[in-house]
């Protein structure tokens, strides 16, 4: 089970009459012939495509890619133990990540700026001035928050956050990477398949050397969990 870890999202792609359809779901235990979910997204609505037996396909993704896979469910999500089976045999990997992303717990503080407030700017006369033109005086506000990660890879970070943050702001973070501290930019992209508390960034600032780092730490921490899991 290398690719496939708990937390991992995971895509059940239904056929009903109304056209293709994607459901999100979360894997909470991994078995070597099973995989328990959470209760899908909107389950009771379609619940006639989760019964107990059907055939369903899925997308899982992992830290290498995203995994494609027919199943058959074992048990439906009424009783909140949604269960598939599970043989990564015959699993394939549809979409290979560009870079290798590995669950990793730590810290990382977030900073980016709000604006508060935008005036034209004094004694700035011009007879071609249109509306909207002149130049204006920004005062802006630092916002800070503490958050931790779920995982990392050479190409941005997954974290969780007690406070909302804004989808598409340049955020500056500093990572605690065991005895590294990465400081790089990146932004926040938005992905409506994550739970309201959990945001992707997308590295757009950061030196070769931080990443060079983040990047040896994924193999590192992938060599362990596949020896785990053989």
């Amino acid at each position: 089970m290398a690719n496939v870890q708990v937390n991992q999202q995971i895509s059940i792609l239904l056929n009903t009459p109304n056209g293709a359809k994607a459901i999100s779901s979360y894997i909470k235990e991994v078995y070597p012939d099973r995989l328990i979910l959470t209760q899908p997204q909107d389950w009771e609505e379609n619940l006639d495509y989760l019964q107990e037996g059907e055939e369903i396909n899925t997308k899982i993704y992992t830290r290498l890619g995203v995994l494609l896979y027919t199943s058959v469910i074992l048990n439906s999500p009424v009783d909140d133990s949604f269960t598939i089976e599970y043989n990564e045999e015959f699993a394939s990997i549809l979409q290979r990540r560009v870079h290798t992303r590995v669950p990793i717990e730590t810290i990382v503080d977030c900073e980016y700026d709000e604006l508060i407030s935008a005036k034209p700017l004094q004694n700035f006369k011009s007879e071609d001035m249109v509306e909207f033109a002149a130049p204006l005086s920004c005062e802006f506000e630092t916002n800070t928050i503490e958050a931790e990660t779920i995982d990392i890879g050479g190409g941005g970070l997954k974290i969780v956050s007690k406070v909302k943050i804004p989808y598409q702001k340049t955020i500056t973070f500093k990572i605690n990477l065991f005895d590294d501290i990465i400081i790089a930019q990146g932004v926040v992209i938005e992905n409506n398949d994550l739970p309201e508390n959990q945001y992707c960034i997308k590295f757009t600032k950061i030196s070769d050397d931080d990443k060079d780092k983040i990047v040896k730490t994924c193999f590192k921490i992938e060599g362990i969990l596949n020896r785990k899991s053989d």
